[in-house]
């Protein structure tokens, strides 16, 4: 058998008579192992796989800027601009998101839809469909013909997988489209799950209508930083030529896709990184107390001619054995907070369906295991030098083993945890408190006992606004006489949900701004009594009522910042203004009422400019509706309001059923899951650090009974001896939590970004991170104090 072998052999014999050492350590690499390799996972799959693309380094986003707008999409008249007159992209191609309605294939059903160029594809992407094919340009033609790619998911979910779904015919918003093609699982764009031609005609007019999200892949041998200089030299050419002042950006599509939260995830990279520290000092105390007390069996070893390597060798397997094993357990550990972390961020984590547990992710597990046990031996091989064994042995002091220094090493071991698990309590409690502040913020609206639903009246039988207005006037009333229903309202645009239809503004008697520098005002339609449904307060003028009908002047409501930043200081009601530039067609409204501001963005923005205008004057198809009822649980009135719609049309799909206390809480699904798992690494740090504390100090118990023996016998009280090693707790974890003040100090400054309300330096929770952190010290020293109190004078005398 080879000396290697003999080794792990002997390895195995050691840790299983020091089982109590090994199960610790084992469940340290487990739970630092674990939770870094799940971190990782995400980490990995976000920020370090390669779009799934070939040469995706050449990709890019290519934007639209504009005075209140720096990121907006192209309007298709720009859009031909670029990808006919640009230098340096061999493809360009664009695409817009919205709602399609899917009948005769089982149950109607709304799905989120992709209008996509040919060319995104297949210029652009350039990824094969799985089976079929994406759509040619003849197919992207105004007036081409109806067909349909699926996504692979959608594939999956609706029909099975089933191979011979090419040259089906899907019934889509009333009209029937050809399926002629299925992409691939890695193709995941804007979580579309149908593809359909844009098949738009170029229009002059429609210069200002910005909807479509431009990708561009560069010529071979441009950088994203050429493309950019002379793209934005382009833009302020057509901004000249075409007398606006818009411009063009170009942002690489790695940069665009992970940028939100590039900066989150590296910083629980690095607090994960800090727990894993926290649990490799805990092993390295551990198998330095472990080496210690087995320093009779290594004295003798060294004795009978074994060298430091040989005994360095044997000390570092143990400490690899307990590594792997721990990091066997904390594979599954990652399995499973893996998952759970991907299911908790829903939607605001990019590219989640490359997170897994893949073979890099093993590979990392793997090697992290390896160093890890290889970093934990060496402590003790570098403190139980031979010389000082052989010294020994001739001695015949082979009794408690530790000197100044290793006692010293363990108690720097102790207050490093203390300093990095209080570094991480004020990260999470933070961010804990921002979530807080974040959630109590004032949404503009009220959230208790309404639920939402949208519907989408769309396809050949409501061709005519008309038609739809009918629909709307049937429903409204029908739903209003639902048990348990107090009010209803509809509205294109729910708060902290739905947004981006916006545009600018032009004042009647002049605006205050410079032609096309005006702030962009979100568009909302509503209808009913949505603004009384919703809690929406009427601060001044009146809300819409029976008299704002098709032919009557064109009425709107304005939140208050829109009626502050557009008449400072003056009366808003019955000013008028037009949307974008007027012309001798455009519709003036005139403003009859000012309502509350609303946090429409979500809870971390502010609230934008604003205005509504009733469905009664403008037709809008796909709605929201929003119930109020008297019931805390909003949700049991969707049974019958089903029922209504399906009496209205049985073929209209009622989706995304919602309470808005649910949607709210959606809008902070990102911080919540930060400071959770922020808080969790916070935990974990806590747990890990009383644990080193109960172990140098249980250990320094032990090897200090005769010392402790001794005090008793000459009449010391035992509540004196408690008092001394609570009095070493204490120290070392004031002193931990002192250069662990100083950490947080500077990696707090990392995470303003993060915060919301909340200074950085925030004095309540470093003082409660400190005394939670202290409370912990002092309760993980209780219990060798009072093995310390309860010493037996006699029988350790005796023994010595």
């Amino acid at each position: 058998m080879s000396r290697f072998a003999i080794d792990v052999k002997h390895g195995f014999k050691a840790l299983r008579r020091g089982r109590g050492v090994t199960g610790l350590a084992v469940l340290a690499f487990a739970l630092g192992i674990g939770v870094t390799t799940a971190v990782f996972s995400l980490f990995y799959g976000i920020l370090l796989k390669p779009l799934p693309y070939p040469d995706p380094d050449a990709l890019t986003l290519v934007y639209d800027t504009q005075p209140a707008c720096a990121t907006c999409p192209a309007s298709f008249p720009k859009y031909v601009d670029w990808k006919t007159r640009n230098t340096v992209y061999a493809g360009l191609g664009g695409s817009s998101t919205g709602i399609q309605v899917i009948t005769g294939v089982g149950d109607p059903e709304r799905v989120s839809s992709v209008r996509a160029t040919a060319s995104l594809v297949n210029d652009v992407f350039r990824v094969p469909a799985q089976i079929g094919r994406w759509f040619t340009e003849d197919e992207d033609e105004p007036g081409g013909p109806k067909v349909v790619v699926l996504s692979h998911g959608y594939w999956q979910r609706r029909f099975a997988g089933d191979l011979g779904i090419i040259g089906r015919k899907l019934t889509i918003n009333g009209e029937p489209h050809e399926v002629v093609g299925v992409m691939p699982e890695t193709f995941v764009h804007r979580r579309g799950e149908i593809f359909v031609p844009v098949q738009i005609a170029y229009d002059a007019s429609q210069r200002g209508s910005h909807f479509l999200l431009t990708y561009g892949r560069l010529k071979p041998g441009v950088t994203v930083e050429r493309a950019r200089t002379e793209m934005k030299a382009f833009g302020d050419a057509l901004a000249q030529e075409y007398g606006y002042n818009h411009g063009i950006d170009v942002v690489s599509l790695y940069r665009a896709t992970v940028g939100s939260v590039e900066g989150p995830l590296r910083m629980l990279m690095g607090a994960v990184s800090l727990v894993l520290l926290i649990a490799s000092a805990n092993v390295a105390n551990l198998l330095l107390a472990s080496g210690l007390s087995r320093r009779r069996e290594l004295a003798v070893r060294s004795a009978l001619g074994a060298t430091r390597w040989d005994l360095a060798r044997q000390i570092t397997i143990e400490s690899v054995i307990l590594a792997l094993a721990g990091g066997a357990l904390g594979l599954l550990l990652a399995q499973w907070a893996t998952t759970t972390f991907v299911t908790m961020a829903g939607t605001i984590l990019p590219r989640s369906q490359f997170i897994s547990i893949d073979g890099w992710v093993l590979g990392f597990a793997a090697a992290l295991s390896l160093f890890t046990g290889v970093f934990c031996g060496l402590w003790p091989v570098i403190r139980l030098k031979s010389r000082a064994l052989a010294q020994a042995v001739r001695e015949g002091d082979l009794r408690s083993g530790a000197d100044g220094a290793g006692r010293r090493f363990g108690n720097g071991l102790v207050v490093a945890e203390i300093a990095v698990a209080f570094s991480l309590l004020v990260g999470a409690g933070l961010l804990m408190k921002s979530l807080l502040n974040l959630e109590g913020r004032d949404t503009g609206f009220s959230v208790d006992r309404i639920v939402a639903f949208d519907l989408a009246p769309t396809g050949s039988r409501y061709k005519e606004n008309a038609v739809v207005d009918a629909f709307y006037r049937d429903l409204i009333p029908k739903l209003r006489s639902i048990g348990g229903v107090e009010s209803v309202g509809v509205t294109s645009h729910l708060p902290m949900y739905q947004f981006g239809w916006n545009g600018e503004v032009t004042l009647e008697g002049g605006s205050p701004w410079e032609a096309n520098a005006a702030p962009l005002i979100e568009n909302r339609w509503v209808g009913g009594d949505y603004f009384q449904t919703m809690g929406i307060e009427l601060l001044q003028g009146r809300l819409f009522n029976d008299t704002d009908r098709k032919g009557a002047p064109a009425a709107a409501l304005i939140s208050a910042r829109t009626a502050e930043k557009f008449w400072p200081g003056q009366d808003p009601i019955g000013r008028r203004f037009a949307k974008g530039t007027p012309g001798p067609n455009s519709t003036w409204y005139h403003v009859v009422g000012v309502v509350r501001d609303v946090r429409s963005y979500g809870l971390q923005s502010n609230s934008p400019y604003e205005m509504y205008v009733p469905i009664e004057q403008e037709t809008f198809g796909a709605m929201t509706v929003v119930l109020r009822t008297s019931s805390e649980d909003p949700t049991v009135v969707m049974e019958p309001a089903r029922q209504v719609v399906r009496s209205l049309d049985a073929q209209l799909p009622v989706a995304r059923v919602q309470t808005m206390r649910t949607v709210v809480a959606d809008s902070v699904n990102q911080p919540r899951l930060i400071s959770a798992l922020t808080t969790l690494f916070g935990a974990l740090a806590g747990v890990l650090a009383a644990v080193g504390v109960y172990g140098v100090m249980s250990y320094n118990v032990r090897r200090e009974r005769r010392e402790f023996g001794i005090r008793l016998a000459l009449g010391a009280e035992p509540g004196k001896v408690r008092r001394l090693i609570v009095l070493r707790g204490l120290t070392l974890g004031g002193i931990g939590v002192g250069l662990g003040l100083l950490m947080a100090i500077g990696l707090t400054r990392l995470m303003e970004s993060l915060l919301t309300d909340v200074k950085a330096t925030d004095p309540v929770v470093f003082t409660a991170a400190g005394a939670l952190l202290l409370a912990v010290a002092i309760t993980a020293v209780l219990i060798p104090a009072l093995q310390a109190s309860r010493t037996d004078p006699m029988i350790v005398l005796r023994s010595e």
